[in-house]
């Protein structure tokens, strides 16, 4: 097991980042209007002088740049590190597997005679004025002191079998589900992000199948995480990307279908509720969530950002919203609407809207937006 300090991953990270950029053969300028990230920032994350607070400037960098599905993963999984070691400002230390593991003490499985054996009681004392009792009475006398104990024993199976029946939905644990449900078996016990393997294809299948769209590559990346908290959300589990028992259990009982809109209904919706400034409002959805409804990135502090228009957890809550509401694409926007309508701009969604500033500015049709009306 070895020790790695955060700077080696920062190094790691800041390769990558340059090996991408000279791959694209860009400028930082260009880089900015392709992300809507400013350009002095993309060079701070480049020369190592900086790190987001958040993995969504480092993917628009990554997608800008041409970065395929594995290079992104890598990404992720490098700034989940350098951001991990900044914030905590200690070495990181990988295989924390090991670390779970408790330390059996010395004496627990050592035993005696006396703790493995059971002495035969000795014979009851005679009644008083009675002879000792004849040779086969005294047999039987034994075999009866015997049955408490066994039927104690036999009691303590039995409650552990029936506990074990209930805990794992009316099969015996241990019992093999690899042919018809292959992440119940042992084979695919941890599956987690940075995989890649048939359990993760697995996986990816069965989110296909309940109608959460993603490529079945075997790579357990961002998207993929993305996709297992929104499903556990909406099978009415705690949203942790974690691929636990009861979320592999809730990926087989099929209960779970959802129904996205496709992107050319999302856009079309969102050009009738945004009369006032339609394009931009579209061109904001598309850099926030690329028009799907069931989008959902993580923030370093443990929130989220839902939908469309990807709400924050806290801008939920002002109004009056879940995330499982957030996911709801005519909730959504509508939502986004009202938020963009306490300022009449889209001050809401700042990358955003500097994305969609700079692409109408390459088209030579620049947008400036609209202010509140005076009337």
């Amino acid at each position: 097991m070895s020790e790695l300090r955060g700077s080696a991953y920062a190094r790691e990270f800041t390769d990558l980042l340059q090996k991408l950029k000279s791959r694209a053969d860009c400028s930082y300028e260009a880089l900015a209007r392709r992300s809507g990230v400013s350009g002095s920032a993309l060079h701070r994350y480049c020369s190592g002088a900086g790190v987001p607070g958040d993995f969504d400037p480092v993917a628009r960098f990554g997608k800008a740049c041409g970065a395929d599905p594995r290079e992104l993963l890598e990404l992720h999984r490098l700034w989940v590190l350098v951001d991990a070691g900044r914030r905590r400002g200690a070495p990181r230390t990988e295989g924390a597997e090991g670390a779970l593991a408790a330390e059996e003490p010395a004496d627990a499985a050592a035993g005696t005679a006396a703790d493995t054996e059971v002495a035969e009681p000795p014979a009851d004392p005679p009644a008083i004025g009675a002879g000792p009792p004849p040779a086969p009475y005294r047999s039987r006398l034994r075999h009866l002191r015997r049955w408490p104990v066994l039927l104690g024993a036999l009691l303590v199976v039995g409650a552990t079998v029936v506990g074990a029946v209930l805990l794992t939905g009316g099969r015996p644990a241990g019992a093999d589900d690899s042919p018809n449900r292959p992440l119940l078996s042992a084979k695919c016990r941890f599956v987690a992000m940075g995989h890649q393997d048939a359990c993760v294809r697995e996986l990816q299948l069965r989110l296909k199948q309940a109608g959460l769209d993603l490529d079945v590559d075997g790579a357990f990346g961002p998207i993929t995480q993305m996709r297992v908290v929104v499903f556990q959300l909406l099978a009415g589990l705690e949203p942790n990307g974690s691929v636990d028992d009861t979320t592999k259990h809730a990926l087989y009982s099929g209960r779970v279908k959802a129904h996205p809109w496709p992107p050319a209904r999302v856009d079309r919706r969102v050009r009738e509720v945004f009369t006032e400034d339609a394009d931009r409002a579209s061109g904001i959805a598309k850099c926030a969530s690329n028009l799907d409804p069931l989008y959902s990135l993580g923030n370093t502090n443990g929130t989220r950002n839902w939908g469309v228009f990807q709400l924050y957890d806290g801008t939920l809550r002002e109004l009056g919203g879940t995330p499982r509401k957030a996911l709801d694409p005519e909730w959504n926007i509508q939502a986004a609407h009202r938020l963009w309508a306490r300022t009449h701009d889209f001050r809401a969604w700042p990358s955003c809207d500097k994305a969609y500033q700079a692409g109408a500015s390459k088209s030579g049709t620049p947008k400036e937006p609209k202010g509140r009306p005076t009337s």
